[in-house]
C-alpha cells in the first residue's frame, strides 16, 4: 500500500528539486507524473491522520471509492497530457508539478479549510499555466473571478464554522441539519458560487471562453481533463455527501446548473472555430454533470466525468496542435485536414462521437442511465432538457467532423481541391494518443463495468446506490 500523502508530496518535492536542478526539470516532470499514476491505481482506502491529531480536530486524508475515481482519471489524463505534449512544457514544468500536487490534494483532504488551500494553490498554478500562450487577458479574467470565486467560498466555510465549530467534512456532515436555515441558506450560497467559478458553472464561467478558447496541446487536455475532473468531483462530494440540499434552494442551484447545460451546448452551436467549441463544450458538460449530482443521480455523474475527461483531453490536445501547425482552428480553414492525418482523425471522431452519446458508444451508455434514473424519480422535465441539449451537441460535433473529414460547401460533393493545406507536424505522439484514448472508449462502450464498478462500489456504501 502506499502511502496517500506521497501523491501531494512527491510532486511538491519535485516542484522544489526542478528550481534547483533546472536543466533536469522535464525528467522531474515525468516521474512525479508516473509516480502518480502508479500511486493512484494502487492505493487503498483508508483514513490518514496527519500531525498525530484526529479528526475533527487534525487534518486527515479520506481514500474511499469516490476519491481513488478521481484520482485515477486525473493522475492518469494528466500524465497522457504531458507525454504527449512534452514539447509545450518549456519553462512550465515547476508549475505543473505543484498543480499536480494541489489537484490530488483536492481530491484526498477531508477538511474544508485544506480544500480552501489546494484550490487556491491550483488556480494560481492554472493562471500561470493558461499564460502559455499569452492570452493575458484570458487570464486576467481568469484571476479576477477566481479571486472572488475563491473569497465566496472562504466566506461560505466561515459562516459555517462560526456556527458549527468544525471544518472536518464528515463531522460538518453530521452538524449541518442543525443549523439554522437562514444562516445554511447564505453558506452554502456563497459555497455554491465560489466553486461555480472553477466547475465553470453560470454566471461565474465568463472567463472560459478567453483561456480555454486560446489553449495550446498541453493546457487544453490540463484543464479540460485533470482541472475539470478534479473540481467537478469535489463540487459533487460538497453538494451529495456534505451538504445535502433541500426545498428552493436545490431548486435555485438545480435551475441554474440545468441553464448552464442548455447555454453551453447553444453557445457551442453557434461557433466557427474548434477550441471555441470545445470551450462552450465543456461549459455544457460541467453543467450537465452538475445537474446528475443535485439530483442525486450519483453514479450516471461520476461516469459522465470519466466520458468527458477522456474525450476532452485528446480533442483539446488535437485542437491546440492543429493551432500550434496551423496558425489556426477555424473549421472552414481546416476542413479535409483529418484525410491528411486519419489516425487522429479515428481518434478525435470517437471521442466526439462518445461526448455526443451516439449508440454504440460509452456516452450513450451513460446518457441511458442518467435518463432511466431519472424517470424512475418522476422527473419528466430533465430528461427531456437534457434530449434536447444532446441533439444540439450532436448537430454541432457531426458538422464539425463532416467539414474535418470531407472538404466542401454543405450539400455538395466533397472534393480533394477543397482540402486544405495546412497540415500538422510532429504527429506521432498525437496519434499515439488518439489510438489509445479512441480504442480504450471504444473498449469501455463494450464493457462499462470497466467504469462502473468502482462507482458500484463507491455507491454500495452510501444511501441511494446504484
Amino acid at each position: 500500500m502506499i502511502n496517500p500523502v506521497l501523491l501531494i508530496a512527491i510532486p511538491l518535492l519535485f516542484a522544489f528539486l526542478s528550481v534547483i536542478f533546472k536543466k533536469a526539470d522535464k525528467t522531474l516532470l515525468l516521474a512525479a507524473v508516473a509516480f502518480n499514476v502508479f500511486g493512484a491505481l494502487v492505493i487503498q482506502e483508508g483514513n490518514i491522520i496527519i500531525g498525530g491529531w484526529k479528526p475533527p480536530f487534525g487534518i486527515n486524508l479520506v481514500v474511499d471509492q469516490y476519491s481513488i475515481f478521481g484520482l485515477m482519471i486525473l493522475n492518469i489524463v494528466f500524465a497522457l497530457s504531458v507525454i504527449t505534449s512534452l514539447a509545450s512544457v518549456k519553462k512550465y514544468s515547476t508549475v505543473l508539478l505543484v498543480s499536480l500536487a494541489s489537484l490530488n490534494g483536492m481530491m484526498l483532504t477531508g477538511d474544508l479549510f485544506n480544500l480552501f488551500v489546494f484550490l487556491e494553490i491550483a488556480s494560481i498554478s492554472a493562471y500561470i499555466i493558461s499564460t502559455m500562450t499569452k492570452s493575458f487577458k484570458g487570464t486576467f479574467n481568469y484571476i479576477i473571478l477566481g479571486a472572488l470565486g475563491s473569497n465566496l467560498y472562504l466566506l461560505g466555510i466561515i459562516i459555517l464554522y462560526a456556527t458549527t465549530g468544525t471544518l472536518n467534512m464528515a463531522d460538518m456532515s453530521s452538524k449541518i441539519s442543525f443549523v439554522n436555515n437562514n444562516i445554511l441558506l447564505l453558506a452554502l450560497t456563497f459555497i455554491f458560487a465560489g466553486f461555480a467559478v472553477e466547475a465553470k458553472i453560470m454566471p461565474f464561467n465568463g472567463w472560459v471562453k478567453m483561456v480555454y478558447g486560446n489553449v495550446n496541446d498541453l493546457n487544453g487536455g490540463i484543464f479540460a481533463s485533470a482541472y475539470a475532473t478534479a473540481v467537478i468531483l469535489v463540487f459533487g462530494r460538497l453538494f451529495t455527501s456534505i451538504f445535502v440540499l433541500e426545498g428552493n434552494l436545490k431548486t435555485i442551484f438545480l435551475t441554474i446548473t440545468v441553464l448552464t447545460f442548455i447555454f453551453g451546448e447553444i453557445a457551442a452551436f453557434s461557433q466557427k472555430n474548434i477550441r471555441s467549441i470545445l470551450a462552450f463544450s465543456s461549459i455544457g458538460q460541467a453543467g450537465l454533470i452538475a445537474t446528475l449530482f443535485l439530483t442525486g443521480i450519483t453514479g450516471g455523474a461520476m461516469m459522465q466525468v470519466a466520458n468527458n475527461a477522456f474525450a476532452k483531453l485528446l480533442m483539446f490536445t488535437i485542437a491546440g496542435a492543429m493551432y500550434v501547425y496551423t496558425g489556426t482552428d477555424s473549421i472552414e480553414k481546416l476542413q479535409g485536414l483529418f484525410k491528411k492525418h486519419k489516425l487522429i482523425g479515428f481518434g478525435f471522431s470517437v471521442a466526439a462521437l462518445s461526448l455526443v452519446g451516439l449508440p454504440l458508444f460509452y456516452g450513450f451508455y451513460v446518457k441511458i442511465f442518467a435518463l432511466t434514473n431519472l424517470l424512475k424519480l418522476n422527473s419528466f422535465w430533465l430528461p427531456a432538457l437534457i434530449l434536447f441539449a444532446s441533439l444540439i451537441e450532436g448537430i454541432y460535433y457531426i458538422r464539425m467532423l463532416a467539414k474535418l473529414w470531407n472538404p466542401g460547401k454543405e450539400g455538395k460533393e466533397s472534393k480533394d481541391e477543397y482540402t486544405t493545406k495546412l497540415t500538422l507536424e510532429n504527429t506521432f505522439a498525437y496519434a499515439v494518443l488518439a489510438i489509445a484514448v479512441g480504442l480504450f472508449i471504444i473498449y469501455i462502450s463494450y464493457n462499462p463495468e470497466f467504469i462502473t464498478q468502482g462507482i458500484s462500489n463507491y455507491l454500495s456504501n452510501i444511501a441511494g446506490g446504484m
